[in-house]
């Protein structure tokens, strides 16, 4: 009986493990530095309006006391603009909850913009702009 009752944990241990995610997560590691990358190409004609939109975002995150991303215009190839942003927590900042951070930014750009509806506009005006976008999370040794 005994026997029985350590293969069926080991079963349902190994069951365990294949139902976590398919892709590997990385663990946390505290010598590592991890940051979301995001290249972002413009539909033609629009990265000056991309521009005067990234400063309101920009002031909101000034604002809320909120980390402002990074930013490099490219000159040259497919894309115009990197986007890194510190990730202080990891990989599991790209969880898809928002975290305290996002919180105090959306707040500040509600209140610059006016109301929950004019945040959302602002930002479905700068979506509107993106042709397209490719997001990475990355880490390098501190």
């Amino acid at each position: 009986m005994k026997k029985y009752f350590i293969f069926v944990a080991a079963l349902l241990s190994g069951v365990h493990l294949l139902a976590l995610q398919e892709e590997p997560v990385p663990s946390p590691d505290s010598n590592l530095l991890w940051h979301s990358i995001t290249v972002i190409d413009y539909k033609p004609g629009t990265v000056e309006t991309a521009k005067e939109i990234i400063q309101k975002f920009e002031s909101a995150s000034e604002a809320a006391g909120t980390p402002i991303p990074e930013t490099y215009w490219l000159k040259s190839g497919k894309y115009d603009l990197v986007v890194t942003l510190e990730l202080k927590n990891g990989p599991d900042d790209t969880e898809g909850q928002w975290s305290p951070e996002s919180v105090k930014w959306w707040n500040a750009l509600v209140a610059q913009e006016g109301s929950e509806e004019g945040a959302r506009k602002l930002q479905e005006d700068y979506n509107a702009l993106v042709e397209s976008s490719v997001s990475s999370v990355s880490c390098k040794a501190k």
